[in-house]
């Protein structure tokens, strides 16, 4: 795969006591290995603020972590079989996020790599949904 890609996101949340949420969005950047690590790196807005929030996704055999900095500051640890926490703050204040991650499926071939992770989200030790993020990487001449 090119070191110049195309990025798509796409996140579903399906909680208690709100039913299912989607999320997607696409972004230009960058793919790379190094270490037998794949990283790709991007940046976005974040809704409601007009600051740039540079991001880092680092892709190994059973831990995923996605860095944003920016509007928005965490690092989301998924490692398979493991309950992680971490700090989510943003510009209106913080909490606490907790990441089960139950499956992590990554496969790349020449041109695309597509990677999908199942997880338990907590807010503050409290259940907040069932998650499904799935990132699909393509070449960015190859569209």
């Amino acid at each position: 795969m090119n070191e110049q890609v195309l990025i798509s996101i796409k996140g579903m949340q399906i909680g208690r006591d709100t039913g299912a949420e989607s999320i997607s969005s696409e972004h230009e950047g960058r793919y790379f290995v190094k270490d037998d690590k794949r990283y790709l790196m991007y940046s976005e807005k974040v809704e409601g603020s007009d600051e740039i929030t540079k991001c880092l996704i680092k892709i190994g055999i059973k831990e995923v972590i996605v860095t944003k900095r920016g509007a928005v500051n965490v690092e989301m640890p998924f490692c398979l079989g493991v309950k992680k926490l971490t700090n989510y703050d943003t510009q209106f204040g913080g909490f606490t996020l907790g990441f089960k991650t139950k499956n992590i499926t990554c496969v790349e071939t020449s041109g695309s790599l597509d990677l999908d992770i199942d997880y338990v989200l907590d807010m503050n030790y409290d259940y907040l949904a069932d998650c499904h993020i799935s990132i699909k990487v393509k070449n960015k001449e190859s569209l």
